[in-house]
């Protein structure tokens, strides 16, 4: 019937004018826009309580590209009444930035441009039927931004304002706050008075907006004080909506500017599903498929340009890039850790730290906390994951400088330990699997003194250390051939070097001013004699001189087939300069996840966290975000975990 003759079917005036105005060689649908969420209503076979109208008529053409399912068309609307595109009517379009900012977790968006607020505000009041003057703050922003966005985040909502350039905050923060604080580098500041939004409904919903931060060219304002921080943490892990892989795909679909855009997800589609046999077919789309439907509107006289686009994600060619998977603020000052802990339960990692009352903690990667166990002093150096009754369950392993502790991953104590050690623990407890079989020894090392133990608590009889100096450096196994080392530095610059019985195995006769730490790689224990980078051969006692310098601002590490001497942000990684951007950077870490090696480093002053793969590549999405500390291990993914003070940050990549 559409494809004939219009004179024969002229429904009313409007719909002619649509029909006139449209291609008659293509499929078009044409669709009654008279309930103020029409489509939403008809798809949903739910009924519109809303006695607002949008406008007349929507003409539709499906369109269909390899990444996306389009519709493209125009919508009918009367530009004097009130009708709610008559509130655009007119309205010079501008560039849609804000999905620069939203967070790529967003329920819903509706997003408005304008360079005319004035006229903007007019026709709001004439589609309400009054007339109305904004509050000072309000008319402040509008006069500063080109754009405003309503949010919808899956735990509260907030305002995004796309600002003009600028190059102070136009607005009086000291007169107009009653606090402030900093989170991630950014300010969040909680106004003195909420934002009144009266006389820009529908665009703008009546809320507590109390807190208000600006990142970049954006101001944000929340309900709660903790909504910010989930648009600084999406900015700086590139989270965003613009920073999603589906991104460049749709922009070929859609026009960058609009007078209004809206963004919906898979999900708050599902949940507004009330039929049950429709709700059956559509929660069986994935969101990792479908994450989003974007509509767009582009207003002239009376009638608007519509575009809707659903971009389908290709997971398979989709780059994986780091999130953020979860972050917990411990109540207390942190002082040990983080340390990654493999979950066997799920899988994954979880994450414990050590904070200022001693107590341990352990949380899931999403934040969760386990539990929290008291101890008797900080943690020295790091905790093992060990798997003593070799049933592929993992517990931790570690020493204070009063005891040793062996926990359950539910934090319980393990067979007789805590074993407190008279005098103190003076070095990071060492766990040596020698043959790879599980059997672990524990070395602890007390002063000068040296005592091993297993995994029940009982001393090994047939180690036997003759004390002589103080150790001053962690003892480290190291395996040549079928020959076992221990090697540990002492306070007399001596290195010894010894079998599994505590006995020496090979004297050095060199005297070593250790300058760090012992690596071993190709059969050499390297290390650092001052400024000297030498090699000591285990099986032979000779040190060898590498004719490298490494001077007192440099590092010095090594492992497998990874060499580095760092200066700051620059590298000798394996002979060849790697040169971060520039900055204060903390000791590069090297660890070794499956086969592969990764480097690891934070910028203190830019609060970067860096992974390079062993040729000193950055990895995809690094850096991000992190100030203290960072530990990085394998599991279902990659996990890397850093600190913000009492903050816990935990991501994936």
């Amino acid at each position: 019937m559409i494809r004939r003759d219009i004179e024969e079917y002229v429904f009313d005036n409007q719909f002619a004018s649509i029909y006139n105005r449209t291609s008659k060689s293509d499929l078009s649908i044409y669709v009654h826009g008279a309930q103020k969420d029409w489509l939403k209503h008809f798809l949903l076979k739910q009924k519109s309580n809303s006695s607002k109208v949008r406008g007349h008529w929507f003409q539709l053409e499906p369109r269909k590209t390899d990444h996306a399912f389009n519709i493209d068309g125009i919508f009918t609307y009367a530009d004097s009444s009130q009708q709610f595109h008559a509130i655009f009517n007119e309205i010079k379009v501008q560039e849609n930035r804000s999905p620069a900012i939203i967070p790529s977790t967003v329920n819903q968006a509706v997003i408005v441009t304008y360079s005319d607020i004035e006229k903007l505000h007019r026709q709001v009041d004439n589609y309400n039927g009054s007339s109305t003057k904004l509050h000072k703050t309000l008319q402040l922003i509008l006069d500063n931004s080109t754009e405003l966005a309503q949010v919808v985040l899956p735990k509260t909502d907030a305002l995004v304002f796309s600002l003009k350039p600028f190059e102070a905050l136009f607005m009086d923060m000291d007169s107009a706050t009653n606090a402030k604080f900093d989170y991630r580098n950014f300010t969040i500041y909680e106004l003195k008075e909420s934002l009144n939004t009266k006389g820009m409904q529908p665009l703008l919903p009546l809320n507590d907006y109390k807190f208000l931060t600006v990142i970049e060219d954006f101001l944000v304002l929340t309900t709660t004080a903790t909504a910010p921080e989930e648009f600084i943490v999406s900015h700086q892990n590139k989270s965003s909506l613009s920073q999603q892989a589906w991104w460049k795909d749709l922009s070929s679909n859609i026009s960058d500017s609009s007078t209004l855009m809206y963004f919906m997800s898979l999900k708050n589609i599902q949940e507004s599903v009330t039929d049950k046999s429709d709700s059956k077919i559509v929660n069986k789309i994935s969101s990792n498929d479908f994450p989003f439907m974007v509509s767009q509107y582009v207003h002239e006289k009376g009638y608007a340009h519509y575009h809707t686009s659903i971009p389908q994600v290709d997971v398979m060619t989709t780059s994986k890039g780091i999130t953020q998977t979860g972050s917990f603020k411990s109540p207390r000052k942190i002082i040990a850790g983080p340390f990654l802990f493999p979950n066997h339960l799920t899988g994954k990692h979880d994450v414990a730290f050590q904070d200022e009352d001693f107590k341990l903690h352990l949380i899931s990667d999403t934040g969760k906390k386990h539990w929290s166990k008291d101890l008797d002093a900080i943690i020295l150096g790091e905790i093992t994951a060990i798997d003593g009754y070799k049933n592929g369950r993992k517990q931790l392993a570690f020493a204070t400088s009063k005891s040793v502790y062996y926990l359950d991953r539910n934090g319980k104590d393990v067979n007789k330990y805590p074993i407190q050690i008279k005098g103190g623990i003076t070095q990071p407890l060492s766990v040596f699997d020698y043959d790879k079989n599980r059997n672990y020894r524990f070395l602890v090392t007390h002063g000068k003194s040296l005592t091993m133990m297993d995994i029940n608590g009982k001393t090994v009889k047939g180690f036997k250390y003759k004390k002589g100096e103080t150790i001053s450096s962690q003892p480290q196994h190291y395996r040549v051939g079928s020959r076992d080392y221990i090697a540990f530095a002492k306070a007399d610059n001596t290195i010894s070097l010894l079998n599994r019985t505590g006995k020496v195995r090979t004297k050095v006769v060199d005297k070593v001013t250790l300058n760090g730490q012992m690596n071993f790689q190709k059969n050499l224990i390297k290390m650092v004699d001052g400024d000297q980078l030498i090699y000591l051969n285990p099986t032979t006692g000779k040190i060898t001189k590498s004719g490298k310098k490494v001077s007192s601002s440099q590092h010095y590490a090594a492992l497998d087939g990874v060499e580095i001497i760092q200066n700051n942000n620059k590298l000798v990684l394996n002979g060849k300069t790697v040169e971060l951007p520039y900055g204060t950077y903390n000791d590069v870490q090297i660890d070794k996840l499956l086969r592969d090696e990764f480097i690891h480093l934070i910028d203190s002053g830019e609060n970067l966290v860096y992974v390079l793969d062993k040729k000193g590549a950055i990895l995809n999405s690094f850096p991000v975000y992190g100030k203290e500390k960072s530990a990085i291990a394998k599991s279902k993914n990659n996990y890397l975990v850093t600190l913000d003070g009492q903050d816990v940050i935990i991501y994936k990549w």
